[in-house]
């Protein structure tokens, strides 16, 4: 085996026996970087926090995972628990795993946040949720201790180019019309997608069988799920979908003036409630409906019910909320004149 995955799975495998107790912990931080969250965090910031900062976070999220899927292909390096069953892992992982997009995605998101929060002390509890994210990942054996160095590291060079770039970017956009600006989100969907599935020019034609054989065993004395499945291409097709409709909707919504957060905070918990069950039908909903295999007519689909999720958090949800009287009226056409995609 390779000396760094020798070393790896020693670490592992000692965490895991020296210290039991923190496999219930990093269940909970591992949720911190999983879709479902994702699908809970976005939203929430969109519709209750801070429109601008919700919209970012979607942008900078679909970008590291489209460079993540990439690097996981250019890599094509196995997990933990795939070479050897000396680490117990609970939930099995089916992609590649260099590098680690938990750590990648907690500081691009993560940091995203803290970039827009002032309090010192607010910046310090979210370094101390990256580094928590990350190192969950090698406690529950589905990443090695270097593929959250990696994770980490790209995930640094992802945000500071977003921060550098965010400002002159958008100045750029702003100034095209509102057709033209729906055109660009679907061309960045479409190579958001691109760059995603270039990856695969560099796997090999095969990959080891002992992986799979390996990654059976383990899995199948935990959870049952699918040992691996790392060519996988429908977790981009959706992230593209995703992304083309929320940009789309937070084109059209600040086309109109865009939407007041602010409001007394029942108004905030039923925009959340009510914004989630329009989540949970599209999202859900349609999967149960829509065929869910490799075909093309699927991927489609695929795009088309991530797009109208992303779409309903972007225009469709708040459209509702302004129905409904669930925002301010006061200062919506200040937020609309200052927004980061007004037209």
């Amino acid at each position: 085996m390779n000396p760094i995955f020798d070393w790896g799975i020693n670490f592992i495998a000692g965490l895991q026996t020296s210290a039991p107790w923190l496999a219930a912990p990093s269940q909970c931080f591992s949720f911190l970087g999983t879709e479902e969250f994702y699908l809970l965090i976005l939203p929430f910031l969109y519709w209750c926090m801070d429109v601008r900062l919700g919209l970012r976070v979607g942008v900078i999220l679909s970008v590291s995972s489209s460079l993540n899927t990439l690097l996981k292909f250019v890599f094509h390096e196995p997990r933990p628990y795939w070479v050897s069953d000396k680490v117990r892992v609970v939930n099995g992982e089916t992609s590649y795993g260099m590098p680690s997009g938990h750590a990648q995605h907690g500081i691009t998101v993560w940091g995203t946040m803290a970039s827009s929060w002032a309090k010192g002390w607010a910046r310090g509890v979210t370094a101390i949720m990256i580094f928590c994210i990350g190192f969950s990942r090698i406690v529950l054996a589905v990443h090695f201790p270097t593929d959250v160095l990696a994770g980490w590291l790209i995930g640094g060079v992802i945000l500071w180019a977003f921060l550098k770039w965010e400002e002159p970017v958008m100045a750029w956009f702003n100034r095209f019309t509102l057709t033209q600006k729906i055109a660009l989100a679907f061309a960045a969907s479409m190579l958001l997608l691109v760059t995603a599935l270039s990856g695969l020019v560099f796997v090999p034609l095969a990959d080891p069988p002992q992986w799979e054989i390996t990654a059976a065993r383990v899995i199948s004395l935990a959870s049952g799920k699918l040992a691996i499945n790392p060519r996988a291409t429908t977790g981009t097709v959706g992230l593209a979908g995703t992304f083309f409709g929320l940009a789309t909707g937070a084109i059209l919504m600040f086309q109109r003036g865009g939407f007041d957060v602010r409001g007394r905070w029942w108004k905030r918990v039923a925009r959340f409630v009510l914004g989630a069950i329009g989540v949970t039908v599209l999202w859900l909903g349609l999967r149960t409906v829509f065929p869910r295999d490799a075909s093309f007519e699927s991927q489609v689909l695929r795009y088309l019910r991530c797009g109208l999720t992303g779409f309903w958090v972007g225009y469709g949800a708040p459209w509702v909320f302004i129905k409904l009287g669930l925002q301010n009226t006061a200062g919506v056409e200040e937020l609309g004149a200052n927004s980061c995609i007004n037209g």
